[in-house]
């Protein structure tokens, strides 16, 4: 087993998996460790995967198989005072619009760690990390495993390892922030019902939220407000649960027998860095919400994605090593306070006990229900698909904003040298940047940009994108034709002549002319004297 590594995560949940995996497509050599013994495969909090998230996965080549193994949430249906007073409806997978999925974290984490295996990783069950030192050039980390203690050497540690992180404890990282005073419960198990698969039911009672949500397989969640309901010092029985229905449910639910169940309070924290020297923190470790909106596992798993490609390059010596460090947190913390934000209000919402407020609320929220204001507003936050990243020190001029979303709308793509078609987000899932030539350059200079980028072959991949009408003979390699009547670029590349793209599928910057040199500056290798002074590796 080796004791020196480029990099050590800690925790395989969702966050560190998706870590891992990156990382690995990176080139990367990482080791994963978790203190659990397994992962129960019957026990899961988190339950709503919304596109952010699924996008992460599509560029790790195992979207399709999570989505075959959850049901598509179709709508949220609110509900007060026996009245069902608000809808929510949602879009279909891969058509453009927001559409979650419910799935079961253990469902996510099974395809994610048979991806990690393929890509040559594993998850070292029952170890945990005892102690760790920073040493300014490496970490130093003492690991109990199932073989006894062991002293690993690393380059970065990074905590994936939830809201009471031992990474973030000892790395001195400050977490601010409260707890509800309140208490919940959940309880998954074959629970009779008529809800429809796929519609999730918010019941909005005057003693508490009780939340309904039909599970893949046949079973149901119900999850509810129980501060006043039962012994707070254990998880709720079927009877409990099934008190809470009939006092609150607004139709029949017989509990016939739970699968699982338990009660927890809810978190509003979040960390007041999320790097101290070479330790890092992402996830649960970094923040944690309520459980309103389903975007714990959705921002954890974006985290990841956000910080894998970034370390990649630190750890090689690039010119921006600093710069993609500081990035991380300028990019992702403001996402995670937003989500903080968003569902403390949802929370609000769900603990209202005035009569005025109330019925304020009802009114106010069925007014924008129907006129579409809700899912306009709320669900392109929730989805976590077009973040803004436009004040990052990592972007220039143009950047920070999904590519495909705004410079460059999908497409099916054909190749000039020959071959089948291809979806243009399919060649931006590569683990490289991306350098786009855009529709209108001359021959010449899409050359002389594609030769100019070849040096960094082994971090930027160069697409060249043609209109059939400017098609020619001597194409550089990577050339496509775009579809006849295709623009190919959307209202913010106007004017561009190229757009790199992040492996996070986000534009680092743009140019207006065809010179690629400032943009893949970050990219080249430090000069010595920087890399002697820069990250080392053990």
């Amino acid at each position: 087993m080796k004791t020196t590594v480029p990099l050590l995560v800690v925790g395989a949940g969702p966050t560190g998996l998706a870590l891992a995996c990156e990382l690995l497509r990176q080139g990367v050599d990482c080791r994963v460790i978790d203190k659990a013994p397994d992962r129960p495969s019957d026990q899961a909090r988190a339950l709503t995967m919304w596109d952010g998230a699924l996008d992460v996965l599509e560029r790790h080549g195992i979207a399709q198989e999570v989505v075959s193994r959850g049901t598509p949430m179709t709508a949220a249906r609110y509900w007060s005072r026996g009245r069902n007073f608000a809808n929510v409806r949602f879009g279909e997978y891969g058509r453009g619009a927001a559409s979650p999925l419910i799935i079961t974290q253990p469902a996510v984490e099974e395809v994610m760690r048979d991806r990690l295996k393929e890509l040559g990783g594993h998850v070292e069950w029952r170890t945990r990390l005892r102690d760790l030192r920073d040493h300014g050039t490496h970490v130093e980390a003492v690991l109990e495993g199932p073989d006894g203690s062991e002293h690993v050497t690393t380059s970065w540690l990074v905590g994936c390892d939830g809201n009471r992180s031992t990474v973030r404890e000892q790395a001195g990282i400050t977490f601010g922030g409260s707890t509800y005073g309140r208490s919940f419960v959940l309880g998954d198990g074959d629970i009779d019902h008529d809800v429809t698969p796929g519609e999730a039911h918010y019941v909005l009672h005057t003693d508490g939220v009780l939340v309904i949500v039909p599970l893949p397989g046949g079973k149901l969640r119900v999850f509810a407000d129980a501060t006043t309901v039962g012994d707070p010092d254990t998880a709720p029985t079927a009877a409990e649960i099934q008190r809470l229905a009939d006092a609150r449910s607004p139709f029949p639910l017989v509990v016939r027998d739970l699968q699982w169940s338990t009660r927890f309070e809810v978190h509003l924290r979040q960390a007041t860095s999320y790097r101290s020297g070479r330790c890092l923190v992402a996830g649960d470790a970094a923040h944690v919400h309520s459980p309103a909106g389903g975007q714990g596992l959705n921002t954890g798993i974006q985290d990841a994605a956000n910080l894998a490609w970034k370390l990649a390059l630190v750890l090689e010596g690039r010119a921006g090593a600093e710069t993609f460090l500081d990035s991380y947190q300028a990019e992702r913390e403001p996402v995670a306070a937003g989500v903080m934000r968003s569902s403390h209000q949802q929370t609000r919402l769900w603990t209202m006990r005035s009569p005025v407020t109330r019925a304020l609320r009802d009114a106010l929220m069925g007014r924008a229900a129907r006129s579409g204001l809700l899912e306009r507003r709320m669900v392109p936050a929730m989805a976590q698909l077009d973040l803004d990243y436009t004040a990052s020190p990592a972007v220039g001029e143009g950047g920070g904003r999904r590519a495909l979303q705004h410079d460059l709308p999908d497409a099916d793509l054909v190749p000039v040298a020959g071959g089948p078609r291809v979806r243009l987000g399919r060649l931006l899932a590569d683990p490289r940047h991306t350098l786009v030539v855009l529709p209108g350059a001359d021959a010449a200079g899409a050359r002389a940009a594609v030769e100019a980028a070849a040096p960094l072959a082994d971090r930027v991949q160069t697409l060249v994108l043609l209109t059939p009408e400017a098609a020619a003979a001597g194409s550089p390699a990577g050339t496509y034709l775009l579809p006849r009547g295709h623009a190919g670029t959307g209202a913010r590349a106007a004017g561009r002549r190229l757009v790199l793209v992040r492996p996070d599928g986000y534009v680092a910057g743009t140019s207006t002319t065809l010179d690629p040199a400032d943009l893949l500056r970050p990219l080249a290798p430090a000069p010595a004297t920087a890399r002697s002074s820069g990250p080392a590796h053990p």
